[in-house]
């Protein structure tokens, strides 16, 4: 029990510090929506998804992928923290995170797109 609460610690933990990192970044030097300087993250969902951004908030939905992006990291971090070797660490979570982001942006993408219409 005291290594599944230190294990969830570690979660909230890394969460709170990526998402923090990602807020002082990113989101306080935010201005209004420019096409050509908007994060890649949310060109994606532009582009992929076709979601307008000017009708949703430009802010609202970076911070809705700053949050996804902190959980993938968290959620990676804490699946290859019980793998010793280094490599075989590295290599697993770069098979995990690109599922990972695309199965994640895909249900923003699919709420945005339903609150859109």
């Amino acid at each position: 029990m005291v290594e599944v609460a230190k294990i969830v610690l570690e979660f909230i933990g890394v969460f709170l510090i990526v998402y923090f990192g990602y807020y002082f970044l990113s989101y306080k030097k935010a201005d209004k929506f420019n096409r050509k300087k908007m994060p890649i993250n949310i060109k994606y969902l532009v582009f992929r998804y076709n979601i307008n951004i000017v009708y949703l908030g430009y802010k609202r939905v970076l911070k809705t992928l700053m949050l996804c992006d902190s959980f993938i990291i968290a959620t990676i971090f804490t699946v290859t923290k019980f793998i010793d070797n280094i490599y075989i660490r590295l290599f697993v979570a770069f098979i995990l995170i690109f599922p990972l982001f695309a199965g994640i942006y895909h249900l923003v993408a699919m709420h945005y797109k339903k609150e859109s219409e």
